[in-house]
């Protein structure tokens, strides 16, 4: 991970745009910003896996430095692009880059953004595989034709639509034995913009399944925690499966 400093770091907005931005840290954080739940997660994450996480970000709205910097003909704008400081770069379409949850990022839970986040920014975009959202983002440019990013060179998505996903958290797989008095399962289940409407929880191998109370959502953008009572009816060996459904 790069260590980028504040000092001389600026962010650029280029390409098929009328005024072209070259933008200072502070310059970044002074613009009308939005606070947001998201919650990320790597293309790479197993089933059950934990490369995922959430956390309250601020940052300015893309669609703003956008509408600043005034789109050329945006009917012929094929690909926003997007560079950061360790070289790496990808790409998401305008549509992506003008929804209102598209924030460049400077801040993680009240704090600036640690390194390893992408300090001094970088980008969120709802809805999509985290290495969408670039991080020690540098410049931002508007095409017209299409872009391919580093991963989509090694035949990785270039949609990278988050897929349902549902995950159980305790018992962890750890816990070889339960304790009689656990008398419930629980975890997160996630489908990026598409929100949760179901979780459900089989242990007799999907023969039949018991729906778990799902936890209001942090924001639309978010996972959904999830609790299901279950107590083992005698000493045995047990299974555990949990499935999700999303709202579409």
């Amino acid at each position: 991970d790069p260590r980028v400093s504040k000092e001389g770091w600026t962010l650029t907005v280029e390409g098929r745009v009328e005024r072209p931005l070259a933008l200072t840290y502070e310059e970044l954080r002074r613009r009308p910003s939005l606070t947001q739940y998201v919650t990320l997660m790597c293309i790479s994450n197993p089933v059950g896996g934990d490369l995922m996480g959430n956390a309250l970000w601020k940052g300015v709205p893309l669609r703003d430095l956008l509408a600043e910097a005034g789109v050329k003909e945006p009917d012929k704008i094929r690909k926003v692009a997007l560079f950061a400081a360790d070289e790496y770069y990808d790409s998401i379409t305008l549509a992506k880059a003008l929804e209102p949850g598209t924030i460049v990022a400077y801040e993680m839970n009240g704090d600036p953004l640690p390194y390893s986040h992408g300090f001094p920014a970088r980008l969120l975009v709802p809805g999509i595989y985290g290495m969408k959202n670039v991080k020690w983002l540098t410049s931002i440019k508007l095409l017209d034709h299409d872009f391919i990013g580093f991963w989509q060179e090694r035949a990785w998505s270039d949609e990278a639509i988050y897929q349902t996903m549902s995950r159980i958290d305790v018992p962890t797989n750890e816990d070889t034995y339960l304790r009689a008095e656990i008398d419930f399962v629980g975890g997160v289940a996630f489908a990026g913009d598409r929100g949760i409407r179901r979780v459900e929880v089989s242990t007799d191998g999907g023969d039949t399944w018991l729906e778990a109370e799902v936890k209001e959502a942090n924001s639309p953008n978010t996972w959904v925690l999830w609790t299901a009572e279950w107590l083992p009816p005698g000493p045995g060996d047990y299974t555990i499966w949990v499935r999700a459904t999303d709202k579409t």
